[in-house]
């Protein structure tokens, strides 16, 4: 009787330990395959039927992987002309995506947030002044916004002051008008553009330190000796390295046609390197590839009629290229087709590099083109997806 007992409990324990182990290998089977999926979220716009009116425009923000699955987060139609202009137009700045939520706004004066997972808004705080530009750090998720009175932060509430409604909380920085805000990966920093004068779209570059509560003004809004009603700087984008050590910015005068070049400024030493003459007919964003090289696409198919850009390698064709901070060298993103524009590159730790086609640029009244998603990975440049519809908005959510 006891040796069946003991068999049966044998039996009984195989077949747990049998069941544990098939369990355990399809969980690991579903972790390393997650691993190898790749997700992109983005914002396109889509065409307006109705050609006799310029505004009610419609927005979708969607979350795309490399399984073919297509999940509708957010959709909404613009309401007046001024709100459609600026979320078509003026490219990047009303929508941002963090590590689980992505940011964005409607109506351009209030701030929601959404979770990819669900698709439900988990925030929404609705302000008395216009958003102008939203930001994230995506290590600990917490959003920079700047409207036009001022400058905030959206992060997680403590455990202690939880909202019920609410995990997480806005708070205001600074007052001002501020222009493509930047915060560093440890939240410390926030860097961007002030705009002293309604009257004059001048930027200088100033510095926020958190931590110690201060601000600093890295970069004067003038060029050289003229007056700013003459000749001033514009500020297109800003980057901060990940290890705080670098922040560069897409600058350029006030002339036109605009020639955008790249600024860096060395945090530890202060010290400003203005690339005029190798990075100029640069195209914001770009993004960092390590913690002294940065890489920004470089180039400008339309710009032929305003004569030879000769200090530039190929200037009318708009490719990826890296610039080392310390000595200015420039270096060519090979693998990447003649005949295709890149614009946007996204720099992921595998050395992976994202980009989008000339496409997403190309907004006209009624006419929206169609956007590419390439991707170069061990010298290997593929398209990803196509997109019905231009794109206003993109980022690599995972990998």
């Amino acid at each position: 009787m006891k040796s069946t007992n003991k068999f049966a409990m044998k039996k009984f324990l195989f077949a747990g330990l049998t069941l544990f182990a098939i369990i355990l290998v399809g969980f690991l089977y579903a972790y390393f395959l997650q691993l190898g999926i790749e997700k992109i979220g983005y914002v396109k716009v889509l065409n307006n039927k109705n050609r006799n009116i310029l505004y009610g425009t419609t927005f979708e923000e969607r979350l795309v992987d490399s399984k073919g699955n297509d999940k509708l987060l957010f959709k909404f139609k613009t309401s007046n002309a001024e709100i459609d202009q600026k979320l078509t137009f003026f490219l990047r700045r009303f929508f941002s995506w963090g590590k689980n939520h992505v940011a964005y706004t409607q109506n351009l004066k209030e701030v929601i947030l959404v979770d990819y997972k669900t698709g439900r808004e988990v925030y929404k705080q609705r302000l008395n002044e216009r958003v102008e530009f939203i930001n994230v750090n995506k290590v600990k998720e917490e959003f920079v916004i700047a409207t036009e009175k001022a400058l905030y932060i959206l992060k997680y509430q403590n455990k202690q002051e939880n909202d019920k409604k609410f995990p997480f909380i806005l708070e205001r920085v600074a007052e001002g008008k501020f222009w493509f805000p930047s915060i560093s990966s440890d939240s410390r920093y926030i860097v961007c553009g002030e705009i002293a004068s309604n009257n004059i779209l001048a930027t200088s570059l100033v510095l926020f330190d958190l931590l110690n509560n201060t601000k600093k003004k890295l970069i004067s809004e003038k060029m050289g000796n003229l007056p700013l009603t003459v000749d001033h700087r514009l500020i297109y984008s800003t980057a901060i390295s990940k290890e705080n050590k670098w922040v560069v910015i897409s600058t350029s005068s006030s002339g036109t046609p605009p020639y955008r070049y790249l600024t860096a400024i060395n945090l530890k030493s202060g010290l400003v390197k203005e690339f005029g003459s190798n990075t100029g007919l640069c195209n914001s964003p770009g993004c960092f590839v390590s913690s002294d090289k940065y890489m920004f696409t470089q180039g400008e198919p339309e710009y032929r009629e305003f004569g030879d850009y000769s200090p530039i390698i190929e200037p009318f064709r708009s490719k990826p290229v890296i610039v080392d901070l310390n000595t200015g060298k420039l270096e060519i993103v090979n693998n990447v087709p003649k005949d295709t524009n890149i614009y946007w590159p996204i720099y992921k730790n595998d050395k992976t590099i994202y980009f989008i086609d000339r496409k997403y640029y190309s907004f006209v009244p009624n006419k929206i083109f169609d956007t590419n998603i390439y991707r170069l990975k061990n010298k290997k440049f593929e398209l990803l997806f196509q997109i019905k519809g231009g794109i206003v908005s993109y980022d690599v959510i995972s990998k």
